[in-house]
Formats: structure tokens, sequence, C-alpha cells
């Protein structure tokens, strides 16, 4: 069906292709990783500099896995090599037909190593771990926590950066207005009703569930889960404003 006006230009035709090209696969993605059966203690000594112990990859092509490595090696210098490694793997898996070894090594990580993990990434590497299990996790919990916890936190992004250029504390809510008609919601919703609606919160357990039940997922989803409830800055912090006194 023809839209006449769309949010998107060329829609989703376009938005697919857009997806696709940054899907091209890495050359030689193999030759970067460790193998499957690392000793993965090994990989918590402190990165070094890549500008002291790298040679030049101006012969290698664009698309050849050694320049990702090295741009993660610089990203996480000083720290532990483990977290470059685990940001390998999940830069290899976006792409197009990834080798298994890849896969293994992600989920290998997560399971000897989760909390530690969990504990130390900076927050952009914990969503992309939450998106990497939601298309690679071996259990349906780790596939729907991961596109969960995903969403949940893409979805904080865009509304908090929209609201964040009203210039307004991202930890206060916004004036009420009194005497103005509001605007309806998109797609004739109906409003979410502050005081007494439990949609926040039925999410935010529903996820916390699913997350609980899957060992392996476990540490990355109280992770996250824990930093929802604790930071007052995101939509699920301001609303708590709004809300009338409940009984326990």
């Amino acid at each position: 069906m023809d839209i006449a006006k769309q949010n998107y230009p060329g829609g989703f035709y376009k938005l697919l292709r857009q997806l696709e090209r940054r899907e091209t696969p890495f050359q030689a993605p193999l030759s970067a990783l460790p193998p499957v059966d690392v000793v993965l203690t090994d990989l918590f000594t402190p990165l070094p500099n890549p500008a002291s112990t790298s040679a030049s990859l101006d012969d290698l092509p664009d698309h050849h896995i050694a320049h990702k490595w090295q741009a993660l090696c610089a990203e996480f210098a000083g720290a532990p090599e483990i977290w470059a490694v685990h940001a390998l793997c999940i830069a290899i898996l976006r792409r197009r037909d990834p080798p298994q070894e890849a896969r293994a090594l992600f989920l290998r990580i997560w399971t000897e190593h989760g909390a530690d993990l969990a504990a130390g990434l900076p927050i952009r590497w914990l969503i992309s771990a939450a998106a990497t299990f939601a298309d690679h996790g071996e259990t349906i919990e780790q596939r729907l926590g991961g596109q969960g916890l995903q969403m949940l936190f893409h979805l904080i992004k865009l509304h908090d950066s929209e609201r964040r250029l009203s210039g307004r504390p991202l930890d206060r809510g916004l004036p009420r207005i009194k005497g103005k008609e509001l605007d309806d919601l998109g797609f004739g919703m109906s409003p979410y009703h502050l005081p007494h609606g439990d949609l926040d919160r039925h999410m935010l357990a529903r996820l916390w569930r699913i997350c609980e039940n899957d060992l392996v997922l476990r540490p990355l989803g109280m992770k996250m889960l824990r930093m929802v409830m604790e930071d007052p800055r995101s939509i699920f912090g301001r609303i708590q404003r709004y809300k009338a006194p409940r009984k326990s």
C-alpha cells in the first residue's frame, strides 16, 4: 500500500537496504579471534595502547577484520583484553553469515565470566551484548530477554534524547498544563494513566522474570534492569512523580 507521506523517506525498503549494507561481512573474521577454547582468565590482562604495538594496516582491504580489532584495542586500551575480544565477537555476529566460532566464544564468555563483564562494561557494550543475545542466544529466555533489554534501552535513548532538547533536567517531570487541550497519542492509542497505570511496572517485571530464569543472561539482565530501577534520569524514573501512593 502506498503511503502519501512517510516518516522515513523511501519507507522500509530503504531502511532494509541501509541495514543490509551495514551487515556486510568482515574479511577473514577468524584471523583476529582467539580460539574458542582459549583460557579466558588469560584475557583479563590490560590491553596496551595499539599505537605502540600495531603495524600499519594500509595494505589490507577496508572490510578486513584487522581494522576492527585495531579500533577496539584503541577503545579498550588499559582495560581487560576480554572486553575487546567480547566486542569483536559482537561486531562479527552483527554481520551476515558469521562464523559459529564467534557465537560459541561470545556465549562462553558470558557463561564463565558474565558477572565480571556486567559489572565493568560500559553501557554501550551492555546494550550491544543484549542485542547479540537476541539474535544468537541458546535459549528462548536469552533471545526474548536480549530483545527486550535492547528495545527497552534503545527506546529510552530515543525518548530521552528528544526530551533533553527542552533543556530541563532529566530527573525532573514536565510542568502540568492546566486549561489546555492535550494532543491525542499516535495510532489512536489511549493515553497511559500516569497515577494508577501498571504498564511500566508489568513491563519491567516480565523482563526481570525472563532474565532471572536464565543463568547465562542473568548477570546482564540484572545489571541493566537495576540501572532502570536506580537512575532517576530516564522516563521510568520521571514518571514516578506522577504516581499515586500505592498500598504495599
